[in-house]
């Protein structure tokens, strides 16, 4: 162990700078709970000064003497003040350009906890937030048992990194959590993972106060054969984790060297119970206490009578959780573990230096101002002032400038790298030109492909062109120079790297698995040498070459995704653009939707591809169909319908990615479908569009429906394919495009017998299909495929009102009036008004593409999955779900016959006297008769 940290480092002093913290964070608790601007029915403000206490010498070893600026920290969210009070002794509260804030703008921060701001001042979020002036190298910690997992899958990011010729700086990652945060799932579920992935630089530690929100923790001894530390410890061993347990502080140290000490340590470490040890610090009568401990713990007696009350009052919260000097001992010890991660169980008192120690509640309790003006006065600070540092001159003010003076200059230090590391990767992406907007799959000679297909293909040429050297000298058997469109892709490529929770063949990414799995080499490729190895299938056998881009991992879809979000913020941290890519069972999102949050809060950029998705994945029925609506800030949800724009999706996420341009939408979220698709559809339908035709004179009409005096759209010539493909690529990128579009055709009257139909991802086929049945009666519905409901109708969209909505896609409220068949009265007429109404379908909630009419202001009906699906052909499912192409038939029907029974009243002003359409039917029914009878209300 390097004891070189802790030569100078005198206990009282460090004791002297934690008292002057645990003031600091009590003070700024209070104030946040008493401000004079509250009004009635506020909520609570809280901050949890107990919690906060519990983890201050921990935070005190890491702050004040082990960590380096270059490490990652991962605190529980409730000690969050203690960390703000440590950086401000440190004076190392910083704004954006890494200058520091003055001491008036610092005293304005630690005044401001959990205070809303407008960005004109510094304020503390609660718990720890990437908004905070002192949140470098500090991971969010709203989310219990989310941070400790994002930060091992930060050391493996690094790793990856570092083995993959980036630069990248030496550090440790640090997790502080709590005892009951450790029963969370997310934890045990990367418990393993760790160890196996050899993880050295990950240290976890256990803040153990045997407390938690609602009291003691209560658990069961007998059964589990020892207190919940003991289980931690043989569960961590179990799993491959080093465990250091730190229970014991200096004083009890030296009670158990003398006469009977080795039984006072069997006592507190064998046969003391946690829930008996809360109970014991409680009592504050210590010859109560003492006669207490003998009658139950006979052989306690002469122990007892060997030491004073106040020996044994100090010592029974003597935890070594508050030494920090053992603390430090055990954290730099844990570093020396190079291939398996370690945790630390830290014994602590909830609540230390508080009254409310070791209470039960405590947790929410706050101190009376009597009980903060009492530290205060212990810390010397007069007056109206309530934040202060110590004195430059003083012994602890020396030590805390050069322990600042050292951790500000490598805060500076990995800062500077990232400048440098962008600079490269700018400079290095731009050396064939600018990425292209597509990788150019074709897509021709393959039978009704699929998106998923697609993706595979997509994934597989990234992966060939890394994996191609540039010196065509160096070239591998079988292997092709790299074509001019394809040297852009070189670097994105190597940057790129994919993961899946045990579905990675299942969801096409078989050439970016096979014989590329990073990980330990920890098995020999014992397939091949016995002659078994099959070709056919990937080869999973781990490795650590330049050229191994896959990740895999057990079925824990929690981990891959605070993996992705993990490597997708090492652009941000380091300045390395890894791309990240992860895929999962659609339906099996929802069990990492708690990550999924936590990465785009924390405004990583990766790629989330939920494959197979909806009830589209039909054999599978109920259990893995349903697709939610999920509208989260800093999202961009995709749902490509043809392989093209799967493609140019890609392609535009990669290069905004490495280009650092997505920001608000750096987490992609794509949904994909195993249902193929004819290709040439697209272009078949594009150029059938007026738009797209040359030398049009008048209007358009199907060859297989003529219309008189207009001109037959198969026999005009279209513009070139290439500029058809590029304008629709911009609509695609923009949320959504027409794939069948009437306008300009003869008969075509909006407000009479036009519709249109929204139709995103599979269900495009059954909206085709439905087109196609309504021109037959007269009816032009056209099809406009949806691509980004974020874009088109959720939070993106919102942003700028709507825009292309309404205006690039033309769709709108207009009303179109006519003359009714009633007579006329004079110079006045009787008029009816009509909107073109809307149809949506989507394979999924109806929250995805529901509020297309109320965001324009006509009807809507919107065809979704609305109840439990059953195992099926599509077909079959999507009639059960009534969203195949007869439903949508029937709901275009639905909203043109209600739109045509609508009222519309003309003031006198307008025409002289009211006018009302007479004799109209009384249910939309009438105007549009169903197959099945429909219930009218």
């Amino acid at each position: 162990m390097d004891n070189s940290i802790l030569k100078n480092a005198k206990p009282e002093v460090l004791d002297s700078i934690a008292r002057r913290a645990h003031y600091l964070a009590t003070q700024m608790i209070w104030q946040a709970n008493h401000r004079p601007d509250k009004e009635k029915g506020d909520p609570k403000i809280g901050g949890h000064p107990a919690g906060s206490a519990s983890s201050l010498h921990i935070m005190g070893a890491l702050h004040l003497l082990v960590k380096t600026s270059f490490d990652h920290i991962a605190n529980k969210p409730h000690a969050s003040p203690t960390d703000h009070s440590y950086n401000y002794l440190l004076d190392l509260l910083l704004k954006g350009d890494l200058s520091k804030l003055s001491q008036e703008q610092a005293d304005q921060a630690m005044h401001g906890l959990r205070k809303f701001t407008d960005g004109s001042d510094y304020v503390f979020q609660s718990y720890h937030s990437a908004y905070d002036p002192d949140h470098h190298n500090f991971f969010p910690s709203g989310t219990v048992g989310i941070p400790p997992v994002e930060a091992g899958y930060m050391a493996l990011a690094y790793r990856y990194a570092r083995e993959h010729g980036y630069e990248v700086p030496d550090a440790h990652f640090w997790a502080v959590c709590g005892d009951s945060e450790f029963r969370e799932g997310s934890m045990y579920e990367a418990v393993p993972d760790f160890a196996e992935r050899e993880l050295g630089s990950v240290t976890w530690i256990l803040d153990y106060n045997r407390q938690s929100l609602d009291g003691h923790r209560i658990t069961n001894q007998d059964i589990m054969n020892g207190t919940d530390a003991d289980r931690v410890e043989r569960t961590m061993a179990a799993n491959g984790w080093e465990v250091i347990q730190v229970r014991h502080g200096a004083k009890r140290q030296a009670l158990f060297k003398k006469k009977d000490g080795d039984t006072f340590k069997n006592f507190l470490e064998k046969e003391l119970e946690d829930y008996e040890l809360q109970a014991l610090l409680l009592v504050q009568d210590m010859k109560a206490l003492k006669k207490g401990i003998a009658k139950e713990h006979p052989n306690m007696k002469k122990f007892l009578e060997s030491v004073s009350d106040q020996e044994l009052y100090d010592a029974i919260r003597d935890f070594g959780g508050h030494d920090m000097i053992a603390l430090a001992e055990a954290m730099l010890k844990s570093k020396e573990s190079k291939r398996k991660p370690t945790i630390i169980i830290a014994h602590t008192l909830k609540g230390w230096g508080l009254k409310a120690a070791a209470q039960p509640g405590n947790h929410s309790s706050l101190p009376t101002e009597e009980e903060v003006n009492e530290l205060k006065a212990k810390q010397g600070i007069k007056g109206e002032k309530l934040y202060e540092r110590f004195a430059a001159g003083s012994v602890e003010g020396k030590f805390l400038a050069a322990r600042s003076e050292k951790l500000y200059s490598e805060i500076k230090a990995q800062h500077a790298l990232k400048a440098k590391n962008q600079e490269f990767f700018l400079k290095k992406l731009t050396e064939f030109g600018e990425i292209p907007q597509s990788l150019d799959i074709n897509t021709k000679m393959t039978s009704y492909p699929h998106t998923q297909w697609m993706l595979g293909q997509l994934t597989a040429k990234l992966t060939r062109i890394a994996n191609t050297p540039l010196d065509e000298s160096k070239l591998g058997e079988k292997q092709k120079a790299l074509i001019p469109t394809e040297k852009p892709f070189k670097l994105p490529g190597e940057l790129f790297i994919s993961m899946a929770p045990d579905v990675g063949t299942s969801t096409n990414l078989n050439p970016a698995m096979d014989g590329k799995i990073f990980g330990a080499p920890v098995v020999a490729d014992l397939e091949t040498e016995l002659g078994v190895k099959d070709n056919k299938l990937p080869d999973l056998v781990p490795g650590e070459d330049v050229s191994d881009r896959f990740l895999r991992f057990e079925i824990a879809e929690g981990n891959v995704m605070s993996c992705v979000g993990a490597f997708g913020k090492m652009r941000d941290t380091v300045g390395v653009p890894i791309i990240p890519l992860m895929t999962v069972y659609d339906f099996f999102l929802k069990r990492a939707l708690d990550q999924y949050f936590y990465n785009l809060y924390w405004k990583s950029s990766f790629i989330c591809v939920g494959t197979p998705s909806g009830v589209t994945l039909s054999p599978e029925g109920a259990q893995h169909g349903w697709k939610s609506d999920i509208q989260i800030p800093n999202q961009i949800t995709w749902e490509p319908f043809f392989c093209q724009e799967l493609d140019w999706i890609l392609c535009d996420s990669i290069k905004r990615h490495v280009m650092n341009d997505n920001a608000g939408r750096t987490g992609v979220m794509l949904r994909l479908v195993t249902r193929g698709v004819e290709q040439k559809d697209m272009m078949t339908y594009l150029k059938k569009q007026a738009r797209f035709k040359t030398g049009l004179e008048g209007q358009l009409a199907r060859a297989e429906f003529p219309v008189a005096g207009a001109a037959n759209e198969e026999e005009l010539a279209t513009i070139e394919e290439a500029q058809i493909m590029a304008t629709i690529r911009e609509e695609v990128l923009m949320g959504a495009y027409y794939l069948i579009d009437y306008r300009g055709y003869a008969g075509y009257e909006p407000g009479d017998n036009v519709v249109n139909v929204f139709a995103m991802g599979a269900m495009v086929t059954e909206a085709i299909k439905a087109s196609e049945a309504l021109l037959a009666r007269g009816i032009y519905a056209n099809v406009i495929v949806v691509t980004s409901s974020d874009l088109l109708v959720g939070i993106q969209g919102h942003e700028n009102d709507y825009e292309y909505l309404k205006n690039g896609l033309g769709v709108n409220s207009n009303l179109y009036l006519r003359k009714t068949d009633e007579v006329s009265t004079g110079d006045l007429i009787t008029v009816a008004g009509k909107r073109i109404p809307v149809v949506s379908v989507a394979d999924g909630e109806a929250g995805l593409l529901d509020n297309i009419g109320s965001i324009i202001g006509v009807r809507q009906e919107a065809l979704a999955v609305r109840k439990h699906s059953k195992c099926g052909r599509p077909s079959e499912i999507y009639a059960y779900h009534h969203i195949d192409g007869e439903a949508v038939v029937e709901a275009c029907g639905k909203v043109l016959a209600e739109t045509a029974l609508e009222k519309v009243i003309v003031s006198e002003n307008a025409l002289g006297e009211t006018h009302q359409a007479e004799g109209r039917t009384a249910h939309w029914t009438d105007l549009w008769p169903a197959k099945t009878p429909v219930h009218k209300h």
